[in-house]
């Protein structure tokens, strides 16, 4: 299995990140930022940038918040799924999750969370700093993955 991984030592804030997810999930309408399942937050004060994405984290807190069994872990890529019909918009999801990865949609107010773009994560591939990567985890990665996850948290706390 793959995960997708964010060093926030290369990312700029430039949010290429942002555009490539948005183009994947609304037919191209740029404008639309808020269907983004990846966010660039800066905090130029502290000259930080963070990443807010769904880790797809072993954990899946927000599987377990939510009160009616609407998310659920996809068996080949890994990635949350929502069931939208089973979801009551509640946001326990959305508390749960320590990476700020999900959002609630300005639509239908539903789960936006990342979808891996289905195996071909657009994100990773228009990065220009290799801010972001789809690893496949193994023995040599899975350390790599835990120390990526712990800067990210660390920093989502900082710039809060």
């Amino acid at each position: 299995m793959k995960k997708l991984v964010f060093y926030p030592e290369r990312c700029t804030g430039c949010a290429i990140c942002t555009v490539a997810c948005v183009t994947k999930h609304t037919d191209g309408n740029l404008l639309d930022f808020k269907t983004s399942r990846i966010r660039v937050r800066v905090d130029k004060q502290k000259i930080l940038q963070v990443t807010n994405v769904c880790v797809q984290c072993e954990e899946a807190y927000c599987v377990s918040a939510c009160p009616v069994g609407a998310l659920s872990r996809d068996n080949v890529l890994g990635y949350i799924k929502v069931d939208k019909d089973l979801c009551i918009s509640c946001g326990s999801c959305v508390e749960a999750c320590p990476y700020k990865g999900i959002i609630l949609s300005h639509v239908d107010v539903k789960p936006i969370i990342c979808d891996l773009c289905y195996g071909d994560p657009q994100c990773v591939k228009w990065c220009p700093f290799n801010a972001l990567e789809y690893l496949d985890i193994n023995e040599k990665t899975i350390s790599l993955v835990k120390l990526a996850r712990e800067k990210m948290i660390s920093l989502i706390k900082e710039i809060r």
